[in-house]
């Protein structure tokens, strides 16, 4: 547990876990009223799919700007920046009168989201190598922490604004206004300690070589590209369906529709926080078996079920087993032999987002050629192409 004395102990590393809390934060919050919009506007499955597809255009647009902003301000104030910018936009596409603006909304949340995690993640980095510290998963499990309190809180508040205030007005607008406000003090009340991190300019400006898409990926970049390409279809996935899942099919009511994705994101952070010990004592492989396991079981228990109450077991397991799998990959990704650094992690990372934020549209066009519930099946058949994957690497004894 050393490493969580680390973040919880370094007043940097204290500031930058709780920017990422933050930023779980705010995505739990929109998670969890996904279905608010999807009735508000009365869009089927496919139409909302559509409609997530521009989170993934706005991270596209602020990837590349996103180095130029680190290049110039520094990852420290672009974190800043951005994280409070996240809590202003994020409320565009839950309190938008139309559904253009909805998409507007998203987009602008998407970059803000995409720059927001570029710095968070250098910050992250820029501590570990300063101090020597190993952070980089407890920051993730933060990250999930705070998307499991967004989850929580927001449809239990908005049900107790509007017992509060009536219809005089919106409880989504008071309760948007108070994240956004909350967000903006602890970000002014953490900024000095997150100051403290010596940022690693040179390493963190513009590169001046080839660009990365120029490096041509190894096989086992493929395999790790293929297998990232499962686990972020299925992070994408509960991250933007779990609520609609449980709202339309259990008949779960809108005060706790997110808890679905708020057990995820909880478990998710347990595993996070516990990942590091667990992989130095049984192996990359071993662990990354297991996590695979788990997401298939946890699938199968969400498809299966006809409760409420019953599935959120499922979403329990799939919480534990995707908790390793991104921090397993991003250290394999950079370990990559015949690469320059970082080429490896870039490249994986593009795909890997491309599923995680576009791979929810592809489950909402299949769920309505079918259903949701065998959209969730074509999940679960990806996370079994992950465990096989593994199984390959683990038989040519190949450990990233």
């Amino acid at each position: 547990m050393l490493h969580l004395r680390h973040l919880f102990l370094h007043p940097a590393a204290r500031a930058t876990g709780i920017i990422f809390a933050l930023c779980g934060l705010v995505f739990g919050v929109w998670a969890s009223f996904i279905p608010y919009v999807k009735d508000k506007f009365q869009l089927d499955e496919a139409q909302l799919g559509l409609l997530l597809l521009c989170m993934p255009v706005g991270t596209l647009i602020a990837n590349a700007l996103s180095v130029y902003f680190i290049s110039r301000w520094g990852a420290v104030w672009t974190a800043l920046v951005f994280i409070v910018l996240m809590g202003l936009t994020f409320t565009f596409p839950i309190l938008a009168p139309s559904i253009w603006l909805v998409g507007f909304g998203l987009i602008v949340g998407g970059a803000t989201f995409a720059a927001a995690n570029v710095a968070m993640n250098t910050c992250a980095s820029d501590l570990e190598e300063e101090h020597g510290l190993k952070i980089m998963s407890a920051c993730h499990g933060m990250w999930s922490l705070g998307a499991m309190i967004g989850a929580f809180i927001s449809g239990i508040s908005v049900v107790g604004f509007n017992k509060l205030f009536g219809s005089w007005i919106s409880p989504y607008l008071i309760f948007e206004m108070l994240i956004a406000l909350v967000t903006f003090l602890i970000v002014w009340s953490i900024r000095k300690d997150l100051q403290l991190i010596h940022e690693n300019w040179e390493k963190n400006k513009q590169p001046t070589g080839p660009p990365i898409s120029m490096y041509k990926p190894t096989r086992i970049l493929w395999i790790l590209i293929s297998i990232s390409l499962c686990t972020y279809l299925t992070e994408g996935t509960i991250a933007d369906w779990s609520a609609v899942y449980l709202k339309d099919l259990m008949g779960a009511p809108e005060a706790i529709a997110g808890f679905g994705f708020g057990i995820y994101a909880f478990f998710m952070a347990t595993g996070r926080f516990l990942g590091d010990g667990l992989i130095a004592r049984y192996g990359n492989m071993k662990i990354f078996m297991i996590a695979g396991i788990l997401v298939v079981m946890g699938l199968s228990v969400i498809i299966l079920s006809g409760t409420l109450w019953v599935a959120l077991p499922g979403f329990m397991l799939t919480g534990l087993g995707i908790s390793v799998a991104s921090p397993i990959l991003y250290g394999a990704a950079a370990r990559v032999p015949g690469l320059p650094p970082g080429a490896g992690l870039a490249t994986m990372n593009s795909f890997g987002m491309t599923a995680f934020l576009g791979g929810p549209v592809l489950i909402g066009f299949i769920a309505q050629l079918s259903n949701l519930r065998i959209a969730f099946l074509f999940v679960a058949a990806a996370a079994v192409l992950w465990v096989f994957q593994v199984a390959m690497l683990v038989r040519k004894n190949i450990s990233p």
